[in-house]
């Protein structure tokens, strides 16, 4: 993996946890909530695409792979909906953000896409999933046993799921899109073709989700949170947040030779997270939370070998 590439993801994992932090402290993870915040994604990207002057010229064979990212994208929002509406998020995105990693390794491995990974580097993506297991039970409600603690993750195990399936999805598909697109238009920056890309692909997700909500209404759900959400910055924001920050990863991806590396490296989110609470809001680090940040940092290390 190159130092650009490290540089973008480091830059984007702050975003993309602020991203998160708005939707669970906006009170209203819901289909609304995510219409809202695909279509902030979406208009933050249209410059990116109208200044790169390729839509209406990319040919339909890459514009499958941003179709196809964009279901992926909507699954993992409705994944992470359900996550956030039923379980703490000290506890769902430590794990929905473990798996992938975990899927993406053995994928890639699988199907030999992608420069092979080293024994070093799959030992250390290995070692990183267990960290972010350990992390998950390292949060949620002080005072509380393992346990209560997995009767706790239930509530949101299946948005858990699909949040980390379509993760992994999105994020391989995406690996084809963006090096296609590049190959397509090397003379554009990968800045706007990232952004095109994006803002395609974006398209399909906030027409998903804006679906969604038309459903919900139909069945009588999720009555008054369109309206309340419409006046709150939360999802505003923080598609502008996921804007940016994915447009960067997409940029990463480019440079790496396998995009489990890419997948690894965006773990680097949770002991940013633990250390910004540690220096700033003063918060406690217990010791098992310190010995999976341990075992996160040790398997990025291992992972660049």
């Amino acid at each position: 993996m190159t130092l650009q590439a490290f540089y973008l993801i480091i830059i984007s994992i702050f975003m993309h946890s602020s991203w998160h932090f708005l939707c669970k402290s906006s009170g209203r993870s819901s289909m609304a909530f995510f219409a809202l915040f695909s279509t902030s994604l979406f208009l933050t990207m249209l410059p990116f695409a109208l200044s790169s002057g390729l839509p209406g010229k990319i040919p339909f064979q890459l514009l499958i792979y941003a179709f196809c990212g964009g279901i992926c994208g909507a699954l993992g929002n409705i994944g992470f909906m359900s996550a956030y509406r039923y379980s703490d998020i000290s506890l769902a995105y430590p794990m929905a953000r473990a798996l992938p990693v975990f899927l993406t390794m053995l994928i890639t491995t699988l199907f030999g896409w992608g420069k092979m990974l080293t024994p070093w580097a799959i030992t250390g993506m290995v070692i990183i999933f267990s960290g972010c297991l350990l992390m998950a039970f390292s949060n949620g409600p002080s005072g509380i046993s393992v346990r209560e603690k997995l009767n706790f993750l239930k509530k949101g195990l299946a948005g858990i799921l699909l949040a980390a399936a379509a993760t992994t999805a999105y994020t391989i598909i995406d690996k084809f899109g963006i090096d296609a697109m590049v190959k397509y238009a090397p003379k554009i920056s990968k800045i706007q073709v990232a952004g095109t890309y994006s803002c395609i692909r974006e398209s399909i997700i906030l027409s998903c989700m804006w679906f969604a909500v038309f459903c919900c209404k139909i069945r009588g759900e999720e009555k008054g949170i369109l309206k309340e959400l419409v006046t709150k910055y939360h999802p505003y924001i923080a598609g502008i947040f996921a804007a940016l920050a994915y447009v960067l990863i997409l940029v990463a991806i480019n440079s790496v030779s396998n995009v489990s590396f890419v997948q690894a490296f965006r773990q680097l989110s949770l002991p940013l997270s633990a250390l910004l609470g540690f220096l700033i809001l003063k918060e406690k680090v217990s010791k098992i939370r310190w010995i999976a940040l341990t075992l996160i940092m040790l398997g990025l290390f291992l992972s660049l070998f």
